[in-house]
């Protein structure tokens, strides 16, 4: 009611004004009275207790005040605003009117845009300070509060340099006169307080306004702006669970004034009022408005350097200290005034350093609370923080001292406006640093504090309660907060870094007195900040030296307080937040979950399930940092180095922890029971990180190539979870099929950093690459290894062959080498003593001259020392050379001799055939050093034998002067063994004379190429003429597509989406973009009906084995899926209102399983009724494209990478997600199941291989299970999902189901919607389209093929011929020309040669015979399980 009068009040009067204010007087009148309105509603917004830092419009700050309609409703009138400010305060002769104008826009200054007034008035700030210097007041002191809002303007007070520095000196004497004046009227005025004789302390205030030191426990009291029923973490003190409203007239507990602490007290609201709210009228004018309005002009000058030298002149600070010693200045907001002003001259360090000299941080703790001054207390605490060297001067006050201010900080923190709750905390976040704020801040409970204020916050509700800005200041508040508990847990984790680095045994922990014996480097008043990489090292150093069992304070009550959980959930939320300081916050809660996780305990709680959102849904914790990790929550590179921090310092700890394997007695008995928690804690980080796709975000970032800057730095980190991670067996068996080693991919990424300028980071990177490949391989590699897990397994094979050789061999070179340089009686000695035979020098037996090296591989395999001799420019190299077309008989052993000394010696001679290397030979300037081998830990790697040798040789190194060359030879006759294609462990004693190759197998009962020899040896061998008949069989099959029949919509009303054959009648069902079912007559071509199913498009038709039921599915309108009768009568027999796929079971079609994003719905079809839904919001893997399916047997259903026994209704197992989109199929064997590109095996549930050329596809087996047809279908996906899709969009690949090698890829130059494969395995149909979808253009056709038969040319001309009269319904596929081979054919013997395959292996093609045996081919339904890699042929279907 009071608003409405308000506002029609102000309505009136500007009435008035509009249509009576002809004369001076009446305008002044008309703005006194309007002026008198505004004051009276600015004065009741003071009692509401608003924010004073809060410069926000008064109705943005509470919109249930009347001040805030009353000022839009003032600032609507656009001709009284414009007047009041170019004609009123402008007025050239009228004073009077320049008053009134003058005390008005001081009044509406809270909603006033001061920057737009002040600049865009012209003379309007030159007239104030005129005004400001020589006018009489009231006009003085208006203009000098106009001139401090002026100045808040950075643009004004810079342009206005000059005309300050002139108007600053007389202000401070204006003030300090105004001071002088208000202490002798104080002097002379006694509290006129009805009954104050009955309590005759309280005569005087100056007597009692006396702080004791140790009341610090007042209790606390809420102000007005605070939202009730909001949880806290409760103390032990009863009394600081005690919430009271500001208003109340009972609770002034806290107020400094002992008259009020007095149980006697009568206190009234109103005596206390002016101690707390204080008043702010600006008429009638007091003195104390004067004074206030100068130090709001001084405030914004007190930020400049130049304007320092009149504070000091003028004696600024004993100023400052009167207006804040509130029993000498009984005004709260003059001292609040005060405070602004202190705060901004406190980021001097001269003055700061002068107040602390001067007792005035004692003073300010003197400050009533609460009070409207205390807020002011808050931001001079912040910028005393800020200064280093007032800090250091702080800490050297009495403990007592420094035991008040942080009392006092920690009640700014629980019971202040936000501002200063926000002031307080980075007050705290700064002053963590020096130890002795710490230890009082642990005294007296600060982290509970602390953590209330994100409590209080209610950031976890609805959004929609709360406007914008109250939004703002929650999560600028939650940031703060996050940065301060980041600061404290690295100033904890400073100083037991330091303990534990200096303790020397366990008993140290355990009692509890190392911390206080072992003085910290720094002292305690220093501050201890350091960079991030000490940091980082410092928590390194506690994940090694933390005992298994220690109790570490501050983290053990961070999880007391449910502080884990908190920071967990302020980090999931955080991801619909538009904020700017979002990263910050993200960033500093991860940076304390670093520290936290370097102790078990807490490691065990990230494990726990954590409530996230307000539908109680409930997530594990490390799943949250994880999506942290890849960038989900927020694109951060800085956040995801956090978040891999925290999952490396889970998955990396050592796997002995101090105390971590203890004896221990259970039931009674004397049977002791050995625990192992380190290790046992580390099997569960490992198995939770991997169950929560940490294995796939790890080896996404791997790949990750932006932002530029970050990505070497977050490839090395992510490497280096991945090491820790391959710890596990089982991680371990999982990486080693991953194309990141079966691929080489990791050698690709050790080659170039991503910038230059990181090859810090690079080499980081590339260390943890190989720690990585060892630990994987189980074999020590180097440095610049470019190998494969197969040519790493084939090194090892060679390092554990035995070398022997012929010594009389070596010899007989010896002897040619001495008469080849002459000294031919050294020689007959040699050759008589060792009775070598007779070499018939006539005949060249050796080698061809022409060296290995210089065609093969020539690095060293083993750790062998090299001679410092045998160096590129010896002279046996040079004359050789020299030399070399000569074929003398005393030449033609020195080939042999050369290539050994020169393989040997040279670093340039080097192929990439086969580039094995396992140590690094480390070269100076003129010799070859031998490098040591590392050792290495014995959890690292398995036992191997080339670890072992390796090991032995390193134990056994001597000195370069023992090489001899035996070694030498040794050692360049196991080289030709590393050459061999396959080589094998027991070799016979090698050949100095012959080249060493090893046996290739030989496959003497192998299957011919050609198909038409095979076919013939099927009496001899009749399991498809011979080995891998069957499958050369299928590679000739399923190589061959021949289009027959195109199929349209009649009345070109839709397009085509689905296709499914029938398995009795031998019809095709297509669906349509429209929701339409058509059945065409597959052997005719003829549309024999058409069905209305859906509302929207059919994603997928699936016939039942008798031909009388039908499942359909589609995008959207509900029932989204549907079973069909299909007989005489088609209807819908059951809806499934929700999932968009279903499917029959494989064995029994009984029953229909369904899928609803990600969860399966088992459905009894005798019944109709839902049996069972199957779904694990924990375990789930949340695949975009996710289908539910069931295993051959039925008794087990894949469902989003969950494996389920449909028995139990159990979850069996969960599968590693490694794609985004695909949950994967059974295969038909039952054994095996093919996620994405994943094999996995069933019964192990052992990766078994990857298959690359499955990204992506959806796959469908033929009729008997032995042949995979897989497609990227075009479905309707995002930008994104479209950048991801396979090269392959445009084309049907087959497989060999047996060992998913590549049989086929047939282009058809179109994108796929659907396919399907005929029960006889005869035909497959497609659905094509090359336009978008989103165009429902008429471009979508189906296309029959048949399978196994080539187009021939005879029958183009057919195809002509009956053109014209084909259907129009079905055509024949005229316009199809014959399938063109991209592959090479050998000319020479007619038969097609293929490429070699990923593994090296070459295999030949069937010959391109004739297809009059294709009739024939059709009928071969066996298969093999042999296991080889065959060539890929890919084709072209021109249109």
């Amino acid at each position: 009611m009071a608003l409405l009068d308000s506002i029609t009040q102000l309505n009136q009067w500007l009435d008035v004004w509009h249509k009576d204010c002809r004369t001076s007087d009446q305008v002044v009148n008309c703005l006194n009275k309007i002026a008198e309105l505004v004051e009276k509603e600015t004065e009741a917004f003071v009692k509401m207790d608003p924010d004073p830092f809060d410069n926000r419009h008064p109705s943005r700050a509470r919109p249930d005040c009347s001040l805030g309609l009353v000022l839009k409703t003032l600032f609507r009138n656009d001709d009284f605003m414009t007047k009041l400010v170019n004609d009123y305060v402008m007025h050239r002769d009228d004073t009077n009117l320049q008053i009134a104008a003058c005390r008005l826009m001081l009044d509406i200054l809270p909603g006033l845009e001061t920057s737009v007034v002040f600049n865009e008035t012209d003379g309007l700030v030159q007239r104030l300070f005129q005004w400001a210097e020589s006018a009489s007041d009231p006009l003085q002191s208006y203009s000098t509060g106009l001139l401090a809002a002026a100045m808040e303007v950075q643009d004004i007070a810079t342009n206005s340099k000059d005309q300050n520095a002139r108007l600053l000196p007389i202000m401070l004497k204006r003030l300090k006169e105004l001071r002088n004046k208000n202490v002798e009227t104080n002097e002379n005025h006694l509290t006129d307080r009805p009954f104050n004789h009955l309590n005759k302390n309280s005569l005087s205030p100056t007597k009692t306004i006396t702080k004791s030191r140790t009341d610090l426990t007042d209790i606390p009291t809420e102000s007005l702006n605070k939202t009730p029923g909001k949880r806290t973490l409760q103390s032990s003190s009863p009394d600081l669970n005690k919430r009271r409203r500001l208003s109340s007239p009972t609770n002034f507990s806290a107020l400094s004034p002992s008259t009020y602490n007095s149980e006697c007290s009568n206190s009234s609201w109103a005596e206390v009022e002016p101690f707390m709210i204080g008043s702010s009228k600006v008429y009638p004018l007091t003195e104390e408005m004067k004074q206030r309005f100068i130090l709001q002009y001084l405030t914004p000058m007190g930020d400049y350097q130049e304007m320092l030298c009149f504070v000091f002149e003028h004696n600024a600070l004993s100023l400052i200290m009167h207006y804040i010693d509130l029993p000498k200045n009984k005004d709260i907001r003059l001292a609040f005034d005060a405070l602004k002003y202190l705060a901004s001259l406190l980021c001097h360090k001269k003055f700061a350093l002068e107040f602390l000299n001067a007792g005035g941080l004692q003073q300010l703790l003197q400050i009533y609370r609460p009070s409207v001054a205390a807020t002011g207390v808050s931001i001079c605490l912040y910028y005393l923080a800020y200064n280093e060297d007032a800090m250091e001067k702080i800490c050297l006050l009495p403990k007592h001292v420094l035991n008040d201010l942080v009392a006092y900080a920690l009640w700014l923190l629980e019971c202040s406006h936000d501002s200063s709750r926000c002031h307080a905390t980075m007050f705290f976040s700064l002053s963590f640093s020096f130890r002795l704020i710490l230890e009082l801040f642990d005294s007296q409970d600060g982290l509970r504090k602390l953590l209330n204020v994100i409590f209080l916050l209610d950031i976890f509700s609805d959004e929609t309660e709360y406007t914008e800005d109250e939004l703002f200041t929650q999560r600028q508040n939650a940031r703060t907060v996050c940065v301060a508990l980041k600061r404290y847990f690295e100033a904890h984790l400073l100083v037991e870094a330091e303990v534990l680095r200096r303790s020397s045994s366990y008993s140290s922990f355990e009692s509890g007195s190392a911390k206080d014996s072992v003085s910290a480097n720094v002292p305690l008043y220093k501050s201890t900040r350091y960079s991030y990489d000490v940091i980082m090292e410092r928590v390194e150093t506690l994940l090694e030296l933390m005992p298994i069992r220690i109790n570490w304070k501050p983290v053990d009550e961070l999880i007391k307080l449910s502080g884990v959980k908190l920071l967990i959930q302020l980090i999931a939320v955080s991801f619909d937040w538009n904020f700017t300081g979002k990263a910050e916050a993200v960033r500093s809660a991860l940076d304390v979950l670093v520290v936290c996780s370097v102790t078990p305990k807490f490691q065990s709680v990230l494990c726990d399930a954590v409530q996230v959102g307000d539908e109680n849904q409930s997530t594990v914790g490390i799943r949250i940092i994880l999506a942290a990790a890849e960038g989900e929550i927020v694109a951060d590179p800085d956040c995801q180095r956090s978040a891999l921090n925290v999952i490396i310092n889970c998955v990396c700890g050592p796997l002995h922890r101090i105390g971590g394997s203890i004896a221990k007695l259970s039931g009674g008995s004397a049977k002791k029971r050995l625990i192992r928690s380190g290790e046992d804690l580390l099997t569960k980080m490992w198995n939770c990180v991997r169950s929560n796709n940490g294995i796939m975000i790890c080896l996404n970032l791997l790949m990750v190539k932006t932002p530029i800057t970050d990505a070497d730095s977050i490839r090395a980190l992510s490497c280096k979870a991945l090491c820790g991670l391959a710890r596990s067996e089982t991680v371990r068996q999982i990486v080693s099929k991953l194309p990141l080693f079966t691929n080489g991919q990791i050698q690709g990424l050790m080659k170039e950093p991503i910038l230059q300028d990181k090859r810090t980071e690079h080499i980081k990177f590339c260390k943890y690459c190989i720690e990585l490949i060892e630990r994987v391989t189980g074999a020590p590699v180097a440095t610049n290894l470019e190998t494969s897990i197969a040519n790493i397994n084939k090194a090892e094979v060679v390092a554990q062959t035995r070398i022997e050789f012929n010594e009389k061999e070596l010899l007989q070179l010896i002897y040619h080498h001495l008469t080849k340089k002459g000294l031919s009686k050294t020689a007959q000695l040699l050759h008589t003593e060792a009775d070598l035979p007779k070499i018939n020098t006539n005949k060249n037996t050796l080698w061809p001259t022409t060296p290995l090296s210089h065609n093969r591989v020539s690095r060293p395999i083993s750790t062998a020392p090299l001679p410092s001799t045998l160096t590129n420019n010896t002279p046996i190299n040079s004359q050789t050379n020299n030399n070399n077309n000569s074929l003398t008989p005393n030449r033609c052993v020195t080939p042999v001799m050369t290539n050994l000394l020169s393989s040997t010696s040279s670093p340039n001679c080097q192929s990439s055939s086969v580039p094995i290397r396992i140590h690094r030979q480390i070269s100076s300037k003129n010799s070859i050093k031998p490098l040591s081998v590392r050792k290495l830990q014995p959890t690292a790697h398995p036992s191997s034998p080339l670890m072992k040798r390796l090991t032995e040789q390193s134990s056994q190194s001597q000195p370069q002067s023992s090489i001899s060359l035996d070694s030498i030879v040794t050692e360049y006759l196991r080289k030709q063994h590393a050459l061999c294609k396959n080589p094998v462990v027991t070799c016979p004693p090698f050949e100095l004379f012959t080249p060493h190759r090893c046996p290739e197998p030989l496959n003497r009962n192998l299957a011919p190429i050609n198909i038409t020899t095979r076919l013939q040896r099927r009496g001899v061998f009749p399991r498809f003429g011979g080995l891998n008949g069957s499958k050369m069989d299928r590679r000739f099959i399923y190589s061959r597509f021949r289009p027959i029949r195109s199929y349209r919509d009649p009345e070109s009303s839709s397009s085509f989406s689905s296709c499914a054959f029938s398995f009795v009648d031998q019809f095709l069902f297509l669906g349509t973009l429209g929701g339409e079912l058509a059945a065409f007559n597959l052997h005719s071509g003829t549309l024999e009906a058409t069905y209305n199913c859906h509302e929207s498009e059919i994603t997928h038709i699936e016939p039942s084995r008798d031909g009388k039921l039908i499942l359909t599915s589609s995008l959207w309108r509900q029932p989204l899926s549907a079973l069909w009768t299909f007989t005489d009568v088609f209807e819908m027999k059951l809806p499934f209102r929700d999932d968009y796929y279903v499917e029959f079971g494989k064995q029994s079609q009984d029953k229909v399983l369904g899928t609803k994003d990600f969860a399966a719905h088992l459905y009894d079809l005798t019944s109709g009724k839902l049996v069972h839904t199957y779904q694990d919001e924990n375990l789930s893997n949340r695949y975009v494209k996710n289908r539910a399916t069931f295993h051959p047997s039925d008794d087990l259903i894949l469902n989003d990478g969950v494996l389920w026994d449909t028995r139990r209704a159990t979850p069996v197992h969960k599968f590693d997600k490694f794609n985004q989109h695909i949950n994967g199929v059974f295969h038909p064997n039952g054994q095996e199941i093919i996620s994405n590109s994943e094999i996995w095996d069933i019964k192990t549930f052992h990766l078994l291989k990857t298959v690359p050329a499955l990204d992506q596809c959806r796959i469908k087996f033929n009729n008997i299970g032995d042949v995979i047809y897989g497609a990227v279908f075009e479905e309707e996906t995002s930008e994104e999902e479209d950048s991801s899709k396979s090269p392959f969009g445009l084309s049907f690949r087959t497989f060999d189901a047996y060992d998913y090698s590549s049989i086929a890829t047939i282009d058809i130059k179109r994108s796929i919607y659907d396919l399907a494969v005929d029960a006889g395995d005869c035909y497959i149909a497609l659905v094509e389209n090359q336009n978008n979808r989103d165009s429902f253009a008429n471009e979508s056709v189906a296309r029959l093929f048949e399978i196994g038969r080539s187009k021939e040319e005879d029958d183009e001309e057919d195809d002509e011929e009956d053109d014209d009269d084909e259907n129009d319904v079905a055509d024949e596929d005229t316009d199809d020309d014959n399938i063109d081979n991209t592959e090479e054919f050998d000319l020479d013997n007619g038969e097609e040669s293929g490429d070699d395959d990923s593994d090296g292996e070459h295999s030949n093609e069937d010959s391109d015979e004739s297809d009059g045996l294709d009739d024939e081919l059709l009928l071969l339904s066996d298969h093999s399980s042999d296991h080889s890699s065959d060539d890929e042929i890919v084709y072209q279907l021109n249109n």
